[in-house]
């Protein structure tokens, strides 16, 4: 029989199973002047916090519903039931079925009508939160016609918070759609679209199948996550946690990452074909602006930008500054929080063509007053911070 401590450690797994969390990801892990807490800001039960620099989970809160994963910019946390290909294929499922209409809902408005839909053409969530513009964007490049996210008394319920973030996600792909001249729209409704109902008697309860369905895949993602746990157990396998610090990469920056989403996004995005040559406000991508005069050329922002939307660059003339890829950037804010100088501000509008070509722009910067390296520069730095020439070194 398994060990008291094994069981704590396998209870554990099976409370955190619906949020996988990366927590070198994270924009406020990697600088602590980083004042992004949109996952705390739109957790649904109260679950998420921040202790000692880091993302923490409390998973008898959690209720899985994945607005978190929604709302974080870098993708630091993920949803894993369903996970984003699984909820894309219960999607496309029942689109098929449902003549092209995708019909996402809540967990409570599915029980207040149960026995009156066909959970052959509704997918259900937790919370609308849960759905992203990368799902979206994807429906509409399946050829999906609309796509319905039936809401329940949001203003009764207590993850309330869920629909905002949903109604938000609704309108910026609503805006990359229509930029894209694609006729698929996304709303959030109260009612379920007259194509879910159900057809006449088909001989046995949908609604009940349905509900045995659901809990047939919550059991099998229960037993895959034991069986894990037992099979590293027995091999006596240690699972190496997450390091606390990063390395730092040859350019003196932290290694970056595109997320995963962003990428199918684009993707999408680019087989929907081009984009008109407007710019667009959406929540998603920022183009960052530079104020030359105001800049010290400490280069932080590219140092710490989590997916190399503000990179360096240095060529054999001397020359040498940062370049920013709009399509690259997923607004976290990271670089605007941490100027030193406030040189850098962040427009909330950037060109649709833009994050299709992979548009860069170069800011070249002026050689820094104290550049690292210099024996000095402490001494330096502290004449001009005071403003006298009465600093001494030893």
């Amino acid at each position: 029989m398994s060990g008291m401590t094994s069981i704590f450690g396998l209870l554990e797994k099976l409370q955190s199973a619906d949020i996988s969390v990366h927590q070198n990801r994270c924009a406020v892990v990697r600088n602590r002047n980083v004042t992004c807490t949109r996952c705390a800001d739109a957790c649904t039960s109260g679950c998420l916090s921040y202790e000692d620099n880091e993302l923490v989970i409390e998973p008898d809160a959690c209720i899985g519903c994945g607005t978190c994963a929604t709302v974080c910019p870098t993708c630091a946390l993920e949803a894993l039931r369903p996970n984003d290909a699984e909820l894309l294929q219960s999607c496309l499922s029942a689109c098929a079925k449902a003549d092209g209409e995708v019909i996402v809902s809540c967990e409570q408005i599915l029980a207040a009508a149960q026995g009156r839909y066909d959970p052959g053409k509704v997918v259900g969530v937790t919370c609308l939160g849960r759905v992203e513009e990368s799902l979206l964007v994807a429906l509409a490049a399946a050829d999906a016609r609309h796509v319905s996210l039936v809401r329940a008394k949001c203003e009764q319920c207590a993850h309330a918070v869920g629909v905002e973030t949903a109604r938000l996600v609704c309108d910026t792909a609503n805006t990359l759609l229509e930029t894209w001249h694609a006729p698929m729209r996304a709303d959030v409704v109260e009612k379920f679209p007259s194509v879910a109902r159900l057809a006449g008697d088909e001989g046995y309860d949908a609604s009940r199948r349905g509900f045995f369905s659901s809990v047939r895949d919550e059991a099998k993602s229960a037993a895959a996550v034991t069986t894990d746990f037992a099979v590293k157990e027995a091999l006596d396998v240690e699972e190496q946690p997450e390091p606390k610090y990063v390395k730092v990469m040859k350019d003196g920056t932290l290694p970056h990452f595109v997320p995963d989403r962003r990428e199918r996004l684009l993707e999408s995005l680019r087989a929907l074909g081009e984009p008109e040559d407007v710019m667009i406000d959406t929540r998603l991508w920022g183009h960052v602006v530079i104020e030359r005069e105001e800049c010290t050329s400490c280069q932080m922002c590219a140092t710490f930008c989590p997916t190399g939307a503000i990179a360096k660059f240095k060529e054999a003339d001397g020359s040498f500054g940062v370049e920013h890829s709009p399509s690259l950037c997923v607004k976290c804010r990271c670089c605007t929080d941490i100027c030193p100088s406030d040189a850098l501000w962040l427009s909330d509008e950037v060109f649709a063509v833009d994050l299709l070509s992979g548009a860069k722009e170069r800011y070249e910067m002026k050689p820094m007053k104290n550049p690292p390296g210099n024996p000095h520069q402490i001494w330096h730095s502290m004449r001009d911070l005071l403003g006298c020439d009465q600093v001494y070194e030893r």
